[in-house]
């Protein structure tokens, strides 16, 4: 099969949806598919990957590595027909997503359209507004693109069950992001690596939808009862700076280390040194780090969001809590003053993570893309 994926960030950004590409790329690969990637260029990159197609862009200057593209690219408009796709996917509604639908209908090619993302939750971050006009008028935009696609792929439940508020009634495939399980090697860990100093650790976006201001009121409330406890918050975003200053104000800022954004061989790295992995957020669409920390044979403790339902298993392979803190750090003292419990529950992390390998997801996204097909041929 032929595909070509169409998303507004790619090398050398690393987000959710870049992970995804990469993760479903390498496996369509590896399947003997033909992958094409349309995204905007980055300036001073060098793409290393074959069937990188890059459009005009101008750098954000507040934005590491990303860029706006100039979606009028006449090489990309003469070199698409010539590739014969058999699907297009789109990881964006819109800017470059515009462009794979022009593609989709131009040249009768069915389109696949991944919801990675709550936009009405996110105006605030790509148009810089944050009322209900808006997120109406987000609302609208995505209906109106989602509809005119011939399936939906859904990373959760959760977004599944979002779909009807705006209005979306295409055919929906849950479908979450793989993981890696060769990037990630547990380590025979003892109950704790070090008995003296325990590390709890987080993994994401630095800003304000993590709740991460909550996550340090809790970590404060559990490191004054044991003096064993470290935290290490592994990401970079726009928060990174308030969430320092709170560190301060809480006292607890030697007790917490702020690595900024990495590579991701080093976020693997830190993983595997961990001996707990704790998240707060309430607005995942999928929760990849969530994985990610399970593939590493890492215990959780989590707020409960729904999104994270459908692949964790509360009390065997984490602590799930509701959004309170003293819950969370009272969760926290007692899973790590139990090294039995918390070395269980590492096992069956990984166990569980094993569920959700690149060969055994990529087989059912190919799924996906026969049945859009399918669809779309006979629909016209």
């Amino acid at each position: 099969m032929r595909i070509g994926m169409f998303s507004n960030a790619y090398l050398p950004v690393i987000n959710g949806v870049v992970r995804s590409i990469m993760l479903y790329r390498q496996g369509l690969l590896d399947a003997c598919h033909f992958v094409g990637v349309f995204a905007p260029d980055s300036r001073n990159y060098e793409d290393e990957q074959p069937f990188i197609f890059r459009y005009p862009a101008i750098p954000l200057p507040t934005q590491l590595n990303y860029s706006f593209p100039v979606v009028t690219a006449p090489h990309i408009t003469w070199m698409a027909p010539r590739l014969k796709l058999d699907i297009i996917h789109a990881h964006h509604p819109i800017i470059v997503g515009v462009e794979a639908r022009r593609f989709s209908e131009e040249l009768d090619i069915p389109l696949v359209f991944t919801f990675h993302t709550m936009y009405h939750e996110y105006t605030h971050y790509f148009l810089g507004m944050d009322n209900e006009i808006v997120k109406q008028i987000v609302r609208r935009v995505v209906r109106d693109y989602a509809n005119r696609a011939d399936y939906i792929i859904a990373p959760s439940p959760a977004v599944v069950d979002m779909l009807p508020s705006y209005g979306i009634h295409k055919p929906v495939e849950i479908l979450p992001t793989p993981v890696d399980l060769d990037q990630f090697k547990p380590r025979a860990r003892p109950p704790l690596s070090d008995p003296d100093r325990i590390r709890l650790i987080y993994v994401g976006r630095v800003a304000k939808e993590k709740n991460l201001d909550f996550l340090l009121r809790v970590f404060k409330r559990a490191a004054q009862q044991d003096d064993r406890i470290e935290l290490i918050v592994v990401g970079g975003g726009p928060s990174l700076g308030e969430l320092k200053k709170l560190a301060a104000a809480l006292g607890v800022d030697h007790r917490i280390e702020f690595t900024d954004m990495v590579p991701f061989e080093q976020v693997v790295e830190e993983l595997n040194q961990a001996d707990l992995f704790v998240f707060a957020s309430t607005t995942e669409t999928q929760g990849l780090v969530v994985l990610e920390a399970m593939a590493a044979g890492l215990p959780l403790v989590l707020v409960e969001s729904k999104a994270l339902l459908h692949f964790i298993n509360p009390d065997k392979n984490c602590v799930v809590v509701q959004e309170d803190e003293e819950a969370m750090a009272a969760a926290i003292l007692s899973l790590i003053r139990d090294p039995d419990r918390m070395r269980a529950m590492g096992r069956a992390a990984r166990q569980n993570a094993e569920r959700y390998s690149i060969p055994t997801l990529t087989s059912k996204l190919v799924d996906v893309y026969h049945r859009a097909i399918d669809m779309h041929f006979s629909a016209t």
